[in-house]
């Protein structure tokens, strides 16, 4: 499609070198707050029934795959045809009700197919251990709390051992924020709902 084409082509151009220097200096890390926010207020835009603001919002995101995907290219890692490819042979391979010889005369059924599908493929590249079985989660803290409850003791001292926290600032913070949600936890007290209640407050008195 040449609408596609014209948009890769206009993310091409900023990650050149005569492009954008704030587009240019983004990693995949750098701008992974950015997908979770463009995800958030694509969220807004569906509560608010606002169709407007659901195109809008869905280019976003897809601007930010996008130049996911040409920071990949740089780096000989993947394309945005490879996303596309992979995801169609996804959806093909976990309809075989649509593109095989499965049926489903039901969305219980449908559903059923699909999680066996995911199973069988979460199957195949299961990491083991405590990650195993956790699904990431657009929040760090309730990604955290999910991980606290399953860990073994003594999990964060075996990796800490590893770790400059003086040289690591990143670390350092992320650790004082583990340890926080390991308390929240040992208080069973969700930090997701905590921090937003303490958000309201400040928001409240500002």
């Amino acid at each position: 499609m040449q609408s596609i084409d014209n948009f890769l082509a206009t993310i091409k151009a900023l990650r050149s070198p005569g492009g954008c220097p704030w587009d240019r200096a983004q990693t995949h890390k750098t701008i992974r707050v950015n997908a979770a926010e463009e995800c958030a207020e694509l969220l807004e835009a569906i509560d608010l029934d606002s169709v407007p603001k659901m195109r809008e919002e869905l280019g976003d995101l897809l601007m930010i795959i996008a130049l996911h995907c040409e920071i990949a290219a740089e780096n000989n890692e993947f394309t945005f045809d490879d996303v596309v490819r992979e995801i169609d042979q996804k959806i093909i391979r976990r309809h075989p009700h649509v593109f095989g010889d499965k049926t489903a005369a039901n969305a219980d059924e449908v559903l059923k197919i699909w999680q066996d599908a995911k199973k069988a493929e979460k199957k195949e590249r299961a990491i083991g251990g405590v990650f195993d079985g956790i699904p990431p989660k657009l929040s760090g803290l309730r990604y955290a709390y999910d991980i606290v409850k399953k860990a073994p003791a003594g999990l964060e001292e075996k990796t800490d051992s590893n770790i400059d926290f003086n040289s690591e600032k990143a670390l350092s913070i992320g650790k004082k924020l583990y340890d926080t949600v390991k308390e929240a936890v040992a208080n069973k007290i969700e930090p997701e709902a905590a921090l937003r209640d303490y958000l309201a407050q400040l928001r409240k008195n500002a």
